[in-house]
């Protein structure tokens, strides 16, 4: 009898152990005595303003070994039975919490567990895809939910919501015996959802009026451009800290530029916070004066240390912040992978566990694109040293700048570049293949004049409207078009590679157009005189003069002598 207390006391201790789990709480909330083996109770999920909408299911992990022993229902050693669907994956991943010999029982080893090994225990189970059909599943239509006819047992907990990322919490329904009763007592279980933070991630507002193409449509940026970005932040639910109880509420967002970026500096930030996760009026927030937080400079970007306590007592009634700033686009931003820049939030997923915080992280892209141009002869032959320039209007009024990266590479200028003239090209001029490309341009139309042609040929008349297309925007050019008498590959997304000086490659891309263009030699030479006709009767007539000329001179000598 004392081996059946003592069994039943170290389980028990394991229920209490589980329901103090990382991002879980399971409360009593009504007992009723357990009058049959297979007994339901409900559990009741809570979440917050920022959780409505979320799918929340249920996943049998544990199951109770409940029998009726001649009348009376009671729990049977093994107490804790491992559910058949995971029963494997915890014997491959975790022996020591499974005894594969007694019928897959839980072990004391699961019960002793700390919160932070449990909590990576119930993560990786939650990722190991052998969890099977939820047993329940519900959506929060508002900021709780509760489901009934929950078989006795322990469950993992997940939740989903779009810009919400949550720890798998878990919820049991577990016996428990009442000395007042006499007989074994079922309580209901509450679980509160707590996500490692939402937070999302928006372009927002025009381009920059430095474009020079300001008629172009808004689908990418030019260098030089500035975006602004705004991220969406949930603020984070945290219970109240009871006796002797400390909780850990750290909450942080930050973002940090790629090298194509250039950021705008502590003084481009702004911060606000509403009930809204991303319509809003400005002027109807509250200020960063009713927020208390610090905001410190990064490499290339920020992070804001918000006072948990002091926001949820300034703007109590909000559910969001939002932080709004801005970046400009550097002449590195055609680059490969260089405007990527990750914005994030952090959070204590466990607030009883100071080790426990970590950073959710959202990107949001920007493009920019370009166009490469092959020069070629009549013959095919590859045409260096052909120069041309670009501009943003049909009359070819505003030309755009761009700063020369060498082997035939040149990227749009800035308006400091421009200012100060520095590296600025006299003309975008063909390597010694005859191609060059133009790096740093936003979606819209250009027109692209030659201004001087290859050596022994014609410079053209007629000037090559360029039109960068991309419909999504993705990155990924499509629909582009060039037109031109002097154009031979109309339309080419996919071309050949492009070799440079010292066999490097020009960059190849989605996002960048590649056409060809031809130039021309003079088709025939003018006449110098008239038609050979003429030639020929002109010399015949100057024989016959000269004949003349000496018949007279014979007869003059001749009289001369007769005299």
């Amino acid at each position: 009898m004392k081996t059946m207390k003592s069994t039943v006391a170290r389980l028990f201790a394991l229920c209490l152990t589980v329901a103090m789990v990382l991002s879980m709480a399971t409360m009593g909330a009504f007992a009723a005595t357990i009058e049959k083996v297979d007994q339901t109770g409900k559990v009741t999920v809570i979440g917050s303003a920022n959780d409505v909408g979320a799918t929340v299911n249920l996943y049998k992990i544990i199951n109770v070994n409940m029998v009726n022993a001649n009348g009376s229902i009671q729990p049977k050693d093994p107490m804790y039975i491992w559910n058949t669907n995971v029963a494997q994956w915890v014997k491959d991943n975790y022996a020591t919490y499974i005894d594969a010999s007694n019928n897959n029982a839980v072990t004391e080893e699961f019960s002793k567990a700390d919160a932070a090994t449990l909590g990576a225990f119930y993560q990786d189970l939650r990722d190991s895809g052998k969890l099977g059909t939820a047993a329940k599943t519900v959506k929060l239509e508002s900021t709780s939910a509760t489901i009934s006819d929950v078989a006795m047992g322990q469950y993992l907990v997940t939740a989903s919501k779009t810009g919400n990322t949550y720890n798998p919490a878990t919820a049991t329904l577990y016996p428990v015996w009442s000395d007042s009763s006499k007989s074994w007592e079922l309580n209901d279980a509450t679980v509160v959802l707590k996500s490692k933070g939402g937070i999302d991630k928006n372009v927002e507002g025009e381009k920059g009026d430095n474009s020079d193409n300001s008629d172009n449509s808004d689908l990418g940026y030019a260098v030089g451009d500035t975006v602004t970005y705004r991220l969406d932040v949930a603020i984070p639910v945290y219970p109240e800290a009871g006796p002797n109880e400390i909780i850990y509420t750290d909450f942080k967002v930050g973002d940090s530029m790629g090298k194509g970026l250039d950021f705008g500096g502590l003084e481009s930030v702004k911060v606000y916070a509403n009930t809204s996760p991303d319509d809003y009026v400005e002027d109807d927030l509250v200020g960063a004066a009713d927020l208390i937080y610090t905001i410190t400079a990064q490499t290339n970007g920020f992070e804001i240390v918000f006072n948990y306590d002091a926001v949820k007592t300034a703007v109590s009634a909000c559910t969001y912040v939002h932080v709004v700033y801005t970046a400009t686009l550097n002449e590195d931003a055609f680059e490969e992978d260089v405007l990527g820049n990750k914005a994030y939030v952090g959070v204590n997923t466990n607030p009883y566990d100071k080790g426990s915080y970590e950073k959710t992280e959202v990107e949001k892209e920007v493009y920019t694109y370009g166009f490469t141009v092959t020069k070629v002869g009549e013959d095919g032959k590859l045409l260096p040293d052909v120069e041309f320039k670009l501009y943003s209007d049909e009359a070819c009024a505003n030309e755009i700048k761009f700063v020369d990266k060498g082997n035939g590479v040149y990227t749009k200028a800035t308006e400091e570049q421009i200012t100060s003239n520095k590296n600025i090209a006299d003309a975008l001029v063909t390597n010694k293949n005859g191609q060059f490309q133009v790096q740093g341009l936003d979606c819209g139309t250009y027109y692209l004049k030659e201004t001087k042609a290859a050596d022994g040929y014609v410079l053209p008349g007629d000037i090559i409207t360029v039109t960068l297309v991309d419909n999504e925007p993705d990155g990924k050019l499509d629909d582009c078009t060039v037109t031109g008498s002097t154009v031979l590959k109309k339309d080419p997304l996919v071309s050949p590679l492009i070799i440079g000086e010292d066999n490097e490659t020009i960059k190849e891309g989605d996002n960048i157009f590649e056409f060809q263009v031809k130039n021309d030699k003079p088709g025939f030479n003018l006449p110098t005189t008239g038609g050979m006709g003429t030639v020929l009767f002109t010399a015949g007539g100057l024989v016959i003069m000269a004949c003349g000329a000496a018949l007279v001179l014979v007869t003059l000598k001749k009289k001369k002598a007769e005299d």
